[in-house]
């Protein structure tokens, strides 16, 4: 017997904001990670009307395949269209410096990429001229594939960089996948990192972003830190807030993650 027809995950979490979501889908985004994935619907609108997070072990592709085989929210006729990978081994790339070929090198110069994954580029849409280069394993490009041919593979870290700051001010975009965090900083508009860190540990984070602070002259009373994402422990905005007074949370845990769902929707438009 297939892996698939024993081993059925279920969701660590799932978000309604319609009695009956199945009917008014029209369209769905996946989202995906190390250690996790998601699974969302909009309805014809560009609203989110449900959301699923999933869990397993590190990169395993069939529990992915077991999610994609089962999972009611991908069974029907409304197709997905976008699935956004979210990896640690991302490079953005000044547009003025971009060349597809040296790009891969880049890449494979500054971290560990396998025989078996294929280098993507992304050009990020508007607010940041640049490039985004990063892996994708072939196998789960081929099941994306397989199961959801309109789908179009593109990495998370290009819809973050598309949105829009004000010049006048300091912020850090944190965008939480679970026990991942993508990190992303700007002084005064200008792009300072981007970076996918561990959020395990929430003093471990608070360290790395108050180091972060010192080494770019950032005051932390003044730095807007704007928090979305999905499965954000209790304690997490609180002690944000704590070091960084002026921390913007969506409200609970639903509407944090359906703030970066909605995010995805109006980039992808």
């Amino acid at each position: 017997m297939s892996l698939i027809k024993h081993e059925i995950l279920q969701p660590v979490r799932h978000f309604n904001m319609h009695d009956d979501p199945l009917t008014n889908i029209e369209t769905l985004h996946l989202i995906l990670w190390d250690k996790g994935l998601c699974i969302a619907g909009y309805d014809l609108n560009g609203t989110v009307l449900t959301a699923k997070v999933y869990h397993y072990t590190t990169w395993n592709i069939a529990s992915i395949e077991s999610v994609f085989v089962n999972e009611h929210l991908v069974a029907g006729p409304q197709p997905v269209t976008h699935i956004w990978i979210a990896d640690e081994r991302t490079m953005v790339i000044p547009r003025h410096l971009y060349e597809q070929k040296a790009a891969g090198e880049w890449l494979h110069r500054f971290h560990f990429i396998e025989a078996n994954e294929e280098i993507r580029t992304t050009e990020v849409k508007q607010s940041l001229a640049a490039f985004i280069s990063y892996p994708v394993q072939e196998k789960l490009a081929l099941l994306c594939r397989k199961y959801f041919a309109e789908g179009r593979i593109d990495t998370l870290s290009g819809m973050i960089l598309c949105q829009d700051f004000s010049k006048e001010k300091d912020y850090a975009d944190l965008i939480f996948l679970c026990e991942k965090a993508i990190l992303t900083v700007y002084k005064q508009g200008n792009l300072q990192l981007h970076q996918v860190v561990d959020a395990a540990h929430t003093n471990d984070l608070l360290y790395r972003m108050a180091i972060l602070c010192e080494e770019l002259e950032l005051p932390k009373e003044e730095l807007i830190v704007s928090v979305s994402g999905l499965c954000i422990a209790e304690e997490v905005p609180g002690e944000l807030k704590g070091l960084f007074p002026k921390t913007v949370v969506p409200g609970s845990e639903q509407f944090s993650s359906f703030t970066l769902l909605s995010k995805l929707i109006t980039c992808a438009s």
